[in-house]
C-alpha cells in the first residue's frame, strides 16, 4: 500500500522528508537521494545506490540477454588502444 504525506518546499528548495517516509525508508542524515523526474511530471524520489551496487545490477541485467561483459571490455579496450596507435603515428 502507498504511503502519502504532503510537505511544502521553502523558498531556498528544500523539502523536510516527513518522518514516517523517513522511517519507512531508513534515511538517516547524510543518506544521498536520486530525484527522477518522470516525463509524465511525476517524481520519484528514492535512495541512491552505491555506483559498484548499480554497476552490478546492470551486469546481472546484461547477463540474463547473454550479453558477454568481459568481451564488450576487452572490445572496448582494443578500440581505444588502436585509436590512440593511430593518434600517436
Amino acid at each position: 500500500m502507498a504511503t502519502s504525506e504532503d510537505a511544502t518546499v521553502t523558498s531556498k528548495g528544500q523539502v523536510t522528508i516527513p518522518k514516517r517516509i523517513r522511517d519507512k525508508l531508513d534515511l538517516e542524515a547524510g543518506t544521498e537521494l536520486e530525484f527522477v523526474l518522470e516525463e509524465d511530471g511525476t517524481i520519484r524520489v528514492r535512495p541512491k545506490e552505491p555506483a559498484m551496487d548499480r554497476l552490478r545490477d546492470v551486469k546481472e541485467k546484461l547477463a540474463e540477454h547473454d550479453v558477454d561483459v568481459e568481451q564488450m571490455r576487452r572490445d572496448s579496450k582494443g578500440e581505444w588502444s588502436s585509436h590512440y596507435d593511430e593518434d600517436a603515428a
